[in-house]
């Protein structure tokens, strides 16, 4: 097993870096695009990709909402579908004044006011961030860049996957930050690990392995874009009804069983922007989460604990102290986000809310990809916010 994940981990860290841009993906359809660069308190450069206006608003700007990807996703995953289904136009056809930012270590973000993310010793700190760091740092600095720019004291929050979690994480540690966010859309909100199942569940354990060949290897990031893995998916998934199928379940392993809903012609272009590369960190910290069924800050270990925090365990995050509106949207053939973790999750937290998707195969990357995720989601997450 440590062989295989030493082979993985290799693979995917050599080559030339392959940077696809965004902007083709929304301006083919007639939409605004825009690019901005924003800094956080501990100098990583992010950037936001932002559509300002539907097509047929005459180009009145409205009231800001930020798309927040999930951990193997960037800006590029709300906009890869037509202006149909894909939800950063819905948004921006709706009304509203769409942001998706690019966590750091993302191919869009890897710029740092001094530090390097390819090259030692830069490198081993660069990468050195977790989900903690996400949300403390890049979602402040990313909502306080947006109120700044447009003037509004309040946006709203639409987030997938980790883009949940590490909401949940700075509106918890920094809770001025409820003040500033009108309502929260949780899609497939990921907390807690209680009844995870499946592939995710066997992932979750091999993944302390993982931390362990990568630390043997100096290795600090998973899953690069290069060119050749994305040659390879272009042949293998494009233009062949049954390799589509093969590429699907591929996708789809971790998300749950495979949906009625998935739209295989989308499969090519998808492999083109994702999986968005992580830093081992990150993982091993959804790891000691899904191993200790806590919602808490990175451990350490007992000395580094001592340490960082002062005491022998890291501290959990503090779900109580989250006051902003939330609406947690899940669905039953979800792997990761399971329906009794959700129950827990929404118990936590003051003013949270849940609605079912109304479709039992419905699993994980429908939220973002469905061939009706607009009837079946968009349409009521948008008249919930319109409430706030």
């Amino acid at each position: 097993m440590r062989q295989l994940i030493l082979c993985v981990l290799y693979v995917s860290v050599r080559g030339e870096l392959l940077k696809k841009p965004v902007a083709p993906l929304v301006i083919k359809h007639g939409y605004p695009f825009e690019e901005h660069e924003v800094e956080t308190e501990d100098g990583y450069i992010l950037t936001i990709h932002r559509i300002p206006h539907g097509k047929n608003s005459s180009g009145r700007v409205g009231r800001p909402v930020l798309l927040q990807h999930g951990l193997l996703c960037n800006s590029a995953c709300w906009v890869v579908s037509e202006p149909d289904k894909g939800l950063g136009f819905i948004l921006a056809d709706s009304g509203y004044d769409v942001w998706m930012p690019n966590s750091r270590g993302k191919t869009y973000s890897r710029k740092h006011r001094y530090l390097n993310a390819d090259n030692e010793p830069d490198a081993a700190k660069y990468w050195d961030f977790s989900i903690h760091e996400l949300g403390y740092y890049d979602l402040a600095a990313c909502i306080d860049h947006i109120l700044g720019l447009t003037g509004h004291k309040k946006l709203h929050y639409i987030g997938h996957s980790q883009g949940t979690t590490i909401f949940f994480v700075l509106t918890s540690m920094r809770p001025e930050y409820n003040d500033k966010v009108a309502h929260m859309s949780a899609l497939a909100p990921v907390v807690f690990f209680d009844r995870t199942k499946g592939t995710v569940l066997a992932m979750a354990y091999l993944l302390n392995e993982l931390h362990e060949v990568a630390k043997l290897i100096n290795l600090h990031e998973f899953l690069a874009d290069h060119w050749y893995i994305h040659m390879f998916e272009r042949i293998m998934c494009n233009g062949n009804g049954f390799i589509e199928k093969i590429c699907a379940n591929v996708l789809f392993i971790t998300a749950g069983h495979e949906s009625e809903q998935m739209n295989v012609t989308l499969i090519p272009i998808i492999w083109d922007y994702t999986p968005a590369r992580t830093s081992i960190k990150q993982l091993d910290h959804f790891s000691q989460i899904a191993g200790g069924n806590k919602f808490r800050q990175f451990d350490y270990g007992m000395i580094g604990n001592l340490e960082k925090y002062h005491q022998l365990d890291p501290p959990d995050y503090e779900l109580s102290k989250i006051s902003t509106p939330v609406t947690l949207h899940y669905a039953r053939n979800d792997w990761l986000s399971d329906v009794e973790d959700i129950m827990k999750l929404k118990s936590k937290i003051q003013n949270g809310n849940s609605r079912l998707v109304p479709f039992y195969s419905f699993n994980h990357l429908d939220f973002m990809w469905a061939r009706d995720v607009k009837p079946l989601l968009y349409d009521d997450m948008i008249k919930i916010m319109g409430e706030y």
